[in-house]
């Protein structure tokens, strides 16, 4: 299982980042590779959304249960898609001035092939997304 790792400092409080890793209709207006973003079904306590990826031949969607602590954590946990295996946690932590912001995730793709022509790629995008909320944090108020 490839394992992704993540963390940036932001001058914002971690209820801003909370509430923009949880705006996931907002997806596709910032992140370049998120074809679209569809929420399943959403609670207090957790939202279950579908994500369509395409980057470069990488194309396809997946879906994802995500458990909610309210201004802390997301932890992700695969409902479908092409994995054998998805998990991650969005973890955020108050500093002085703002929070760190975490993601690990945690993947395998179902197939060998799939695996070994897209595990790479993947790994690309899950790095870029701690970039892409930490740039919208800091230019959406």
């Amino acid at each position: 299982m490839r394992e992704v790792k993540r963390l940036a400092l932001v001058n914002q409080p971690p209820a801003r980042l909370f509430a923009l890793i949880n705006d996931v209709e907002s997806y596709p207006q910032f992140l370049p590779w998120c074809t679209h973003a569809r929420v399943e079904s959403r609670t207090q306590q957790g939202i279950v959304a579908t994500i369509g990826v395409r980057q470069g031949a990488l194309r396809g969607e997946f879906t994802t249960r995500n458990t909610l602590e309210a201004d802390r954590c997301v932890h992700m946990q695969l409902v479908s898609g092409p994995f054998r295996a998805l998990e991650g946690r969005w973890l955020l932590t108050p500093v002085e001035d703002g929070c760190r912001v975490e993601l690990t995730m945690r993947f395998a793709f179902r197939h060998a092939l799939t695996g070994l022509l897209f595990e790479a790629k993947f790994a690309e995008t899950v790095g870029s997304l701690v970039d892409a909320f930490v740039a919208r944090a800091r230019g959406a108020r």
